[in-house]
């Protein structure tokens, strides 16, 4: 299971990065339009900045999502160091499970709030499920890694205890 986890998370990964990179020159692209629109023509088009945002959302929230396997995300470490090993991944397991039950909620709490909000975006008309989509994305994603992470520290839990 941790294999096929891993091998998952990994193509996920590099689909994200891929995506990212691309997402972020069509962001480039699109705001120069923009701004040649509005600085030589006087007429900006308005769907580019809505386009814009939701690519960056879409970039922002899955990068976060997958972020949590290479442990990018900011910590604090001090406090667990003073612990011995098997304490410190005991706590591991438990932050993990904490992590893991907010990606859940993030999941759950997108999908009602897309049931409620209005249907589509001012300039450009589309749905706002593809501007919150992406925090669901990124839910299922945390959950994802946080699998891994606490059959990782299970695994050297285990193995600790054969030492």
């Amino acid at each position: 299971m941790k294999k096929a986890l891993e091998k998952i998370l990994n193509w996920v990964e590099k689909a994200v990065v891929g995506f990212s990179i691309a997402g972020l020159m069509f962001m480039v692209a699109i705001v120069f339009y923009q701004v040649v629109a509005r600085y030589f023509f006087n007429r900006p088009p308005k769907w580019t900045e809505e386009i814009a945002l939701v690519t960056m959302i879409w970039i922002a929230m899955l990068g976060a999502g997958i972020g949590l396997k290479n442990d990018i995300h900011m910590r604090v470490e001090v406090f667990l160091s003073v612990f011995p090993i098997k304490i410190q991944r005991i706590v591991e397991v438990a932050i993990m499970l904490l992590i893991g039950y907010f990606g859940i909620q993030m999941t759950r709490y997108t999908i009602i709030m897309v049931q409620r909000l209005p249907n589509r975006l001012a300039a450009t008309g589309i749905s706002v499920a593809w501007m919150y989509l992406p925090i669901a994305a990124c839910g299922v994603l945390i959950v994802a890694c946080v699998a891994l992470k606490i059959i990782n520290q299970l695994m050297m839990l285990k193995g600790e205890g054969k030492q």
